[in-house]
């Protein structure tokens, strides 16, 4: 049985020079793909937000799974991680800001796998973190019984009575930072890590713990969002009001959002990074407006809180959702590599379909812009550029052939493998020359990188 492989991670280098590829004089340019399709996901998920939310997401997963595996080389090598936006705000004031928010037992970024009962009867994965890994024989190895939707529902149903002081950002970086050593073995070194947000809350993240100081008037978890902006003018805490121009506030009590973005791109290089947010925007479903509300946090109350931007009917229920400016900001922060959805709706099908197609995007071995797509050799069938390819398997580093192709997408049976080829693939390569990406056919081991250099156009 064959085994087709294609390749994870593409990095482009600069063309350089004008030496020979292929037999043709010009330009070159070089990518490296690993060949194994692995992606670690990592959900972190708002467990002070309702509960409707966190069922839709569960409800709908299977969408998300179907996406997977509707990618071009298969359902990936997943590690998929889920960890809950409460953690240990510094403080050991349990009378003013309660025990969850003081120890955060069991949370703090330590990835959840405890079995939740729903479905009922579910099992957690053995051990931290969901692992589904495609083998040589086209089995999959697995540390879980039942579907990858069940078990992911089984330990991602983390309920709605976390801390108030809602940590999105800390969350994830505690989940990943090294300062829990149960998580180990969740990040590989050369997979794309994707980040999925689920927050019908903003980031709020505590920067500076002067801020959980009763004595100032302020610390409560309903001061969080209205330190988190800067605005048009200073957001009161005592009067309703409306504000424009909102932004993440830059060195105040919350956390800085660089210093978030400066911890995830040195942990992977930003091709290896994606990042979507399932959070409150408009209630169109578009992203977060810059333009902000507060009011009471209760009919008559005195409390003057940031008021939800949107809102949708889930599971028979209203559930609302606060505009996640700080973490749509920090998304934003990676250009392409990143996907905004509205929490605010009933079915999160779409949403999930289009976060796990945009996943996988990344899995496609693309053939950069750069690359001449002109056809060097017309007798054999389908698109025969002007490459160069070395393959590296094991400890063995050798030139590695063109294969000899049946039609424009299938090698022809009696051609030596491991071999490569190109095929057209518009769905997830849109912007390659010619829809263009690479498939290696053969049996390799899981560590096996593929070097190619292609001619770019003649000038």
């Amino acid at each position: 049985m064959r085994t087709r492989l294609g390749f994870a991670g593409a990095i482009a280098i600069a063309a350089c020079g004008s030496p020979t590829v292929g037999g043709f004089s010009g330009g070159q340019v070089e990518q490296a793909f690993p060949v194994s399709p692995d992606l670690d996901l990592l959900f972190v998920i708002d467990d002070a937000g309702t509960q409707d939310v966190q069922s839709a997401l569960l409800a709908n997963f299977a969408s998300f799974v179907t996406a997977l595996d509707a990618s071009p080389t298969g359902r990936p090598n997943l590690h998929i991680g889920v960890v809950s936006s409460t953690v240990k705000i510094g403080s050991q004031d349990v009378a003013s800001y309660g025990t969850v928010c003081v120890d955060a037992a069991g949370d703090n970024g330590l990835l959840h796998n405890t079995a939740s009962g729903v479905p009922a009867g579910c099992t957690a994965p053995n051990g931290r973190f969901v692992s589904d890994i495609s083998q040589p024989d086209g089995s999959r190895e697995t540390n879980y019984t039942g579907t990858l939707q069940d078990t992911f529902s089984c330990i991602a149903d983390l309920g709605s009575g976390g801390c108030g002081f809602v940590s999105s950002l800390e969350g994830m970086k505690r989940a990943l930072d090294g300062s829990n050593p149960e998580n180990a073995g969740f990040l590989r070194d050369d997979a794309i890590l994707g980040i999925v947000f689920l927050a019908p809350d903003d980031d709020g993240s505590i920067g500076d713990p002067s801020f959980l100081d009763p004595a100032q008037g302020i610390g409560s978890f309903v001061d969080v969002p209205l330190a988190a902006y800067t605005c048009d003018q200073p957001i009161s805490s005592t009067t309703p009001g409306t504000y424009t121009d909102c932004a993440p506030t830059v060195g105040g009590k919350v956390q800085d959002i660089a210093y978030y973005t400066s911890f995830l791109t040195s942990l992977k290089d930003p091709s290896l990074l994606r990042v979507a947010v399932i959070g409150g925007g408009t209630q169109d479903g578009g992203p977060p407006s810059s333009t902000i509300t507060t009011g009471p946090l209760t009919v008559g109350g005195s409390n003057v809180v940031l008021q939800p931007s949107c809102s949708a009917t889930i599971n028979g229920n209203l559930a609302d959702a606060d505009p996640a400016i700080r973490l749509y900001n920090f998304m934003s922060g990676f250009g392409a590599h990143d996907r905004w959805q509205t929490v605010c709706t009933g079915d999160y099908s779409p949403a999930l379909t289009a976060i796990a197609s945009s996943l996988t995007s990344a899995l496609s071995a693309c053939l950069d812009d750069r690359v001449d797509p002109t056809d060097a050799d017309p007798n054999n069938p389908g698109a025969q550029l002007q490459c160069d390819a070395e393959l590296t398997n094991i400890d063995t580093t050798g030139p590695l052939p063109a294969c000899a192709m049946q039609d424009a997408a299938t090698p022809a049976s009696d051609t030596p493998t491991p071999c490569y080829y190109f095929v057209a693939d518009s769905a997830a390569c849109p912007t390659a020359p010619s829809n263009l990406r690479v498939v290696v056919d053969g049996a390799l081991d899981g560590t096996a990188s593929l070097s190619l250099t292609c001619a770019t156009p003649e000038s």
